[in-house]
């Protein structure tokens, strides 16, 4: 069976952003003042109402993992549908530079 363009695209795109992810979970890991920044991001994006009471819960949750490394990254790398459609609105914008992005990018398989 031959994926769909619509899946294929899907299926880059969610490639893309966990290789991303990967690359901010190291970095707010290694310098945790940066999570301040998600945090806030998150915050207003629910009281602006850009955002589901579902996903706000979602994403307080991984963030309350950040004092367990492993926990926290096995959370926001998860690889189940939610997490993936989570990872597309992204509460870490801003936290890479755009070179750090564009290392990231080059680094997937």
């Amino acid at each position: 069976m031959y994926a769909t363009p619509k899946k294929l695209k899907d299926t880059i795109v969610n490639q893309r952003s966990l290789q991303l992810h990967k690359a901010i979970a190291d970095k707010v890991l290694a310098s945790p003042h940066l999570l301040e920044k998600a945090k806030d991001n998150l915050e207003a994006r629910y009281n602006n109402g850009l955002m589901r009471y579902g996903s706000y819960m979602l994403w307080q949750g991984i963030l309350e993992t950040a004092g367990s490394p492993e926990t926290f990254k096995q959370l926001l790398l998860a690889q189940d549908e939610r997490t993936a459609s989570l990872r597309k609105s992204t509460i870490f914008v801003g936290i890479l530079t755009e070179q750090e992005r564009e290392d990231a990018l080059s680094a997937m398989p």
